[in-house]
């Protein structure tokens, strides 16, 4: 059975941004990294997605049982709807007693599910949230953890170099941290995006970023703008996927999540519109060039 004392490698579920941000990060300090992503089965993708990892030094399996194994902590960084999946296949392979580490953007209620799956299985599940984005401070990002085998986890991961802090015996604490800061982050995001695209209609976006910046002067607006449309550009698939999950978290408190929902629906729309391929692109161009795009879309 494992112990955080025993704990000598890593293996990664999912090696998208966050997991391959993490993996990276943490070579140097663990000599042993294995990952497993679902787009390894995928002919288009999957051949560079494994030279990716075999090039930053993490071995590459073709199947997640490889992973198996009581010393052998697993991250679990997937897509939100796909979370409840990763526990529930992980608890037919899981070595006794062998640790996983969930870490994806899901509600308070879908970590207490997953926890009851591999508990229930004979593995020892940790419900993990990363307080803010992966990049670029990467496996040193601040996370919380929560659940009964949380402090032991977070021990060894501390002595890597990372920067966690246990915040619950109890799942699902942890995550109605991440869960409402999404809300109010993606919020502006969304808000961010519909405000500047109807105002750059009208020809008056440089006097709103003025206002804003007159009312809200820490916000940096000329800055913070850019980036929050960037952020939703390149990354709205799992945005709105996390947002439908605080939706639920905000359902499970007893309210109608009139504000969370629309939120998922903006991002989403944007998903709906344009290419993956061209939504990243266009991140990269500046303020109107993002703005004029979106709105030529709306003229349709």
């Amino acid at each position: 059975m494992a112990s955080s004392n025993t704990l000598t490698s890593l293996g990664f579920v999912g090696f998208g941004e966050v997991g391959t941000a993490l993996a990276s990060s943490l070579k140097p300090v663990v000599e042993d990294i294995a990952t497993y992503d679902i787009l390894f089965d995928d002919p288009a993708e999957g051949p560079a997605r494994k030279a990716r990892a075999a090039e930053l030094g993490v071995r590459p399996v073709d199947a997640p049982d490889e992973l198996a194994g009581a010393h052998r902590l697993i991250i679990s960084c997937v897509t939100a709807d796909s979370a409840r999946d990763v526990v529930s296949r992980a608890a037919t392979w899981l070595a006794e007693g062998q640790y996983l580490l969930d870490v994806n953007s899901i509600s308070p209620q879908g970590k207490q599910e997953g926890a009851a799956i591999v508990n229930g299985a004979g593995g020892r599940y940790v419900e993990g949230v990363i307080m803010s984005p992966i990049h670029p401070n990467r496996h040193k990002s601040p996370m919380l953890f929560g659940g009964p085998y949380a402090a032991p986890v977070a021990g060894f991961l501390n002595g890597l170099g990372m920067t966690i802090t246990v915040a619950s015996s109890d799942i699902g604490f942890a995550s109605a941290n991440k869960m409402c800061r999404s809300i109010m982050v993606k919020g502006i995001e969304a808000l961010v995006l519909e405000c500047l695209v109807t105002a750059r209609h009208y020809g008056v976006e440089e006097n709103v970023l003025i206002s804003l910046d007159a009312t809200f002067p820490g916000m940096n607006w000329r800055e913070s703008a850019p980036y929050m449309l960037e952020r939703v550009l390149t990354h709205g698939k799992r945005r709105a996927e996390e947002m439908r999950f605080s939706a639920k978290t905000v359902e499970a408190a007893g309210w109608t999540p009139h504000m969370t929902a629309a939120i998922a629906e903006r991002i989403q729309w944007v998903v709906d519109t344009l290419p993956q391929g061209e939504a990243r692109t266009l991140g990269q161009q500046d303020m109107n060039t993002i703005l004029d795009r979106l709105a030529r879309e709306l003229a349709k």
